[in-house]
């Protein structure tokens, strides 16, 4: 299982890679946000936060990609441990997120990766991080689209879709 989750997360890396051995941290982002429910004005939204906050990338690294991801598949277990700094009324900072994430996963994030998490759901830029867009995020990131929604199907869809379009045209 753990051979062919890796060779998803290739699959998924080598797309924005193109043959480098980095992605961008705004690809990073792209991949984070790939499967998510947000409004596309949110969605730009947290690009451009991102391009704001880091005016030279150095690339994130695939085993860097590869152990944010497998930090996501214990995000039930840190989402509790976040959720007791939370009812503490401590900060949530970087130092405090790598420690949580270290002690679910058992495994260390890069703190490249940490920062860059943190430009990215970092609100407002005081160094904390915005705990319920995160974990509701990664939830969507984690069921990568399969989540049942309201969507409709069918022609009611096509529909759907051309009023949306129609009304981002004017």
């Amino acid at each position: 299982m753990e051979n062919l989750q890796t060779e998803v997360l290739e699959i998924e890396f080598n797309e924005f890679s193109k043959g480098l051995p980095a992605i961008t941290e705004l690809d990073f982002a792209k991949i984070l946000l790939r499967y998510t429910y947000l409004q596309s004005d949110q969605y730009e939204m947290y690009l451009e936060r991102l391009l704001d906050r880091i005016p030279e990338g150095r690339g994130i690294t695939f085993t860097e990609f590869k152990s944010f991801c497998q930090f996501l598949n214990t995000l039930d277990d840190f989402a509790i441990a976040m959720r007791m700094y939370t009812l503490a009324d401590q900060p949530i900072s970087q130092e405090e997120f790598h420690r949580a994430v270290k002690i679910c996963t058992g495994t260390e994030l890069s703190p490249h990766i940490v920062d860059t998490v943190f430009k990215i759901f970092d609100d407002d830029g005081d160094g904390q991080l915005s705990y319920k867009e995160f974990i509701a995020i990664m939830r969507d990131r984690l069921h990568r689209g399969f989540k049942h929604t309201s969507r409709s199907e069918g022609w009611d869809a096509f529909k759907q879709c051309v009023k949306s379009e129609m009304k981002a045209v004017v």
